[in-house]
């Protein structure tokens, strides 16, 4: 039986090869979201803790200028917070980009395989009709020769 051989099998290389690529830049980008996370909940956190002190420093006096002072870096620990957020929500939106895209790779690459699956059994089912076609020749050709020698 001749082996099949599949005529795209060069464009389904290079289709397997563009979801793994696809993959590993998607993989980059869930990291670089949880790097993002931690980053802003790292910020949150520091923000909590100032606001805690304030609270906490209610009771006591703090003198106006430490107590500006305070207020100051809570300011600028919100503003870190809504800067992180707006860093995750863009990364998040790349990593949806990034997964839309392996998703079409994978889909572009199963259109290839389930083609070339086919078209194997397609052949096999070629192969196996023209092995029964020969061996029918073969037990009719081998009948008649034994009737002739007969």
């Amino acid at each position: 039986m001749k082996k099949y051989e599949f005529p795209l099998q060069a464009i389904l290389t290079l289709r397997a090869m563009k979801q793994e690529q696809a993959l590993e830049v998607y993989a980059a980008s869930v990291q670089d979201c949880a790097n993002k996370r931690s980053d802003m909940l790292s910020a949150e956190r520091r923000a909590d803790d100032l606001e805690k002190l304030l609270r906490q420093g209610e009771g006591e006096k703090f003198s106006a200028s430490m107590r500006q002072a305070y207020l100051k870096a809570l300011d600028v620990s919100r503003e870190e917070v809504a800067h992180r957020e707006k860093l995750l929500a863009d990364a998040e939106k790349l990593k949806a980009k990034r997964l839309d895209e392996y998703l079409e790779r994978k889909r572009n690459r199963e259109i290839l395989d389930n083609l070339r699956e086919k078209q194997t059994k397609e052949h096999l089912a070629e192969c196996y009709r023209k092995e029964e076609i020969e061996i029918e020749d073969l037990v009719i050709s081998r009948r008649g020769s034994i009737k002739i020698a007969g």
